[in-house]
């Protein structure tokens, strides 16, 4: 399916269930960063009250994403099973809900995609051993200030005084 039309002449009182896929082109993602791997599915209740069109329910899409610490691609899913929205309808008899989708998945994305993001399966290199980035604990780093017992810093005392 390209659109999520709603024909407001056919759509009953008590609301209408739609339960369906949008084709991922909706996306229009053409990037080495991120890739979509599937469409946007929802199960969304559509009803109309006065001059407003409600819509709620759940929508996801599968995407890849590239890990910003070890630029390997990982498996993450987008979902949103509490979405709720309202339309002005101003007198139209049909609404595209399209792009209403397609927005919210969209504004999920995570910032800084990470591999864990996409849930325990997905291990990050950047994590092992070899790069310890992000690792908690001592990495037998020296962190404190330095002594001053053998009175090095006291030699930039008198810098810039005979000048």
């Amino acid at each position: 399916m390209k659109k999520l039309l709603i024909e407001l002449d056919h759509l009953p009182e008590e609301g209408k269930r739609y339960c369906d896929e949008l084709d991922q082109e909706i996306f229009g993602v053409d990037d080495d960063e991120l890739i979509c791997t599937g469409p946007l599915e929802f199960d969304l209740k559509v009803q109309r009250f006065e001059g407003e069109l409600f819509v709620q329910g759940k929508i996801s899409a599968p995407f890849q994403f590239r890990c910003v610490r070890c630029l390997d691609m990982f498996d993450y899913v987008i979902e949103n099973n509490t979405f709720a929205t309202s339309i002005e309808i101003d007198g139209q008899s049909a609404i595209d809900l399209t792009q209403v989708l397609r927005e919210e998945i969209v504004i999920d994305f995570p910032a800084y995609p990470k591999c864990e993001d996409g849930g325990e399966e997905n291990e990050c290199m950047a994590k092992t051993s070899h790069f310890r980035v992000d690792k908690k604990g001592s990495l037998g780093v020296n962190t404190s200030a330095p002594s001053d017992q053998n009175g090095v810093w006291n030699a930039l005392d008198g810098f810039g005084e005979n000048q």
